[in-house]
């Protein structure tokens, strides 16, 4: 019995392995973007990203863990400068673009971004938790926030 099941992880393996450039070929296909909330904290931008995989992408997360996915997710917001993965999980990753924000008399001023492609929802949540949402947007707001005194 578990010599079956050894081979069968040896099987399915060697199938997410061989899977790992056919994913890379298709592009961000197997990635699906369902809401993106920007969150405006001190000149920074932190990205809450929620997607889902298609069903092979997701096996594949499960068995090898979430490193895999990181390029595709930080590739979404390529126009920003200096983006981390902070953290990620099978289904929601945290982003974070450092400086996003050009500090001028007080406020921070966030340049509206281009994202590398259509995402359905995107939340704006400013530094007093009022939160403006936009849907199908493919770049993001120029918006501004008051400079939060410590």
């Amino acid at each position: 019995m578990r010599e079956i099941m050894r081979s069968v992880t040896v099987v399915l393996l060697i199938l997410f392995l061989l899977a790992s450039p056919i994913s890379a070929e298709r592009g961000r296909e197997y990635i699906r973007v369902q809401e993106v909330t920007m969150s405006l904290e001190d000149g920074d931008a932190v990205f809450d990203v929620e997607f889902g995989l298609d069903p092979f992408a997701k096996l594949y997360v499960l068995a090898l863990g979430t490193k895999y996915i990181e390029p595709e997710l930080v590739g979404l917001f390529s126009d920003f400068d200096n983006v981390t993965v902070k953290r990620t999980e099978p289904s929601r990753a945290v982003l974070v673009s450092k400086g996003a924000g050009e500090f001028k008399s007080g406020y921070y001023l966030y340049d509206s971004r281009e994202l590398s492609h259509q995402v359905p929802k995107l939340n704006i949540v400013y530094p007093q938790r009022l939160t403006r949402t936009f849907y199908d947007v493919s770049a993001t707001p120029s918006v501004f926030s008051e400079a939060l005194e410590d």
